[in-house]
């Protein structure tokens, strides 16, 4: 399978998603500044799937969409939680995974990409896949960016560059 029928995949999930009552209702919790989870989630996606790009590795579009748009479906306030930032750093994986197998059947993988995409917090819940190593490094980056430098789509970012 070439790329461009990855792609496709890919789109056809992030619409899927995206479009579902489930995963709009994420744009009513802040995170990261300006941003929502339901941005924050797409722009973890995003830059996910551009580093498996970048880096050719073949990668499942569906598991790594899915993965994305539910690592953060935790579905709460985090300032009006109550919890400690180190308290929701280790207990959201695991709530959003809760929440998430609500409404979706889910795989090993993308069952493991939310649990890990904190990692190294907690050490015992490791990247088991290409997809959970993306979708961990794409969600730092992205929460940098959208905290330090006020970045609300990573588009923007992989259209001009990273200044």
């Amino acid at each position: 399978m070439d790329w461009k029928d990855r792609e496709q995949r890919f789109l056809q999930m992030m619409n899927r998603l995206e479009n579902a009552p489930e995963i709009l209702q994420l744009k009513q919790y802040p995170q990261h500044g300006t941003n929502d989870t339901f941005q924050h989630s797409h722009n973890v996606a995003v830059y996910a799937w551009h580093l498996a790009r970048r880096w050719k590795w073949k990668v499942s579009p569906e598991d790594l969409a899915m993965g994305a748009m539910l690592h953060d479906y935790y579905l709460y306030d985090i300032e009006k939680s109550g919890l400690t930032d180190y308290r929701h750093g280790v207990r959201h994986p695991v709530t959003a995974l809760e929440n998430a197998e609500k409404i979706y059947e889910l795989n090993e993988r993308v069952r493991n990409i939310i649990l890990s995409h904190m990692w190294p917090l907690p050490f015992t819940a490791m990247p088991k896949s290409r997809e959970a190593i993306l979708i961990n490094l794409a969600d730092k980056y992205c929460a940098y960016q959208e905290m330090k430098k006020g970045v609300v789509r990573v588009e923007d970012i992989l259209k001009n560059g990273d200044k």
